[in-house]
């Protein structure tokens, strides 16, 4: 046999099989972690977006119940509102087990989930505005709500398990003129 003919062989060594699997491994391991890092980051994106808009129909309900209420009840605080609506129900709004609930006539209804917080502050006509600050002092009138011209209703939503910060969403309603 000639020698030459083994010159000319066209194979791969077992160094060079064995470096291209190694750097196709580590490729498949780099593509791996970015994947995983993507669907973690749309999943957050999602969880996000499905939390600021169970707080917009939420606000968008009690924005629209509001504008049309005959009368806001002395009993509202911060935590809880309170009137009655235009059919003349007593309705109220507030945070329970991390849900908000709307409560007319005695039976509750979630609108949202996971909730951590509802905050209500009141402007009055007469420049008056009652927030965390001086709610004590300023309801201590049963008619407290007399002249009151603006509701701000602040909502603060958390998917539990996600590692994203809190959605916060504030609604600004005028009120008609109540009696």
């Amino acid at each position: 046999m000639n020698s030459s003919g083994y010159n000319n062989n066209k194979g791969f060594t077992l160094v060079e099989l064995m470096l291209s699997t190694l750097l196709i491994s580590m490729l498949c391991i780099i593509v791996w972690g970015l994947l995983g890092h993507y669907a973690m980051f749309c999943k957050q994106a999602e969880d996000k977006t499905d939390l600021y808009n169970s707080l917009r129909l939420s606000l968008n309900r009690m924005s629209r119940e509001l504008k049309c209420a005959g009368s806001i009840s002395a009993a509202s605080d911060l935590s809880i509102i309170t009137f009655i609506n235009d059919r003349g129900n007593n309705v109220s709004y507030y945070c329970l087990n991390n849900q908000l609930l709307r409560r007319e006539n005695g039976s509750a209804a979630p609108l949202a989930s996971y909730i951590e917080n509802i905050c209500f502050s009141y402007a009055f006509e007469s420049g008056l505005y009652i927030d965390q600050t001086n709610i004590d002092t300023e309801k201590s009138s049963p008619a407290w709500v007399d002249g009151l011209s603006l509701v701000t209703v602040t909502l603060t939503a958390a998917k539990p398990g996600v590692y994203s910060e809190p959605v916060t969403m504030t609604q600004i309603i005028n009120l008609r003129v109540l009696p």
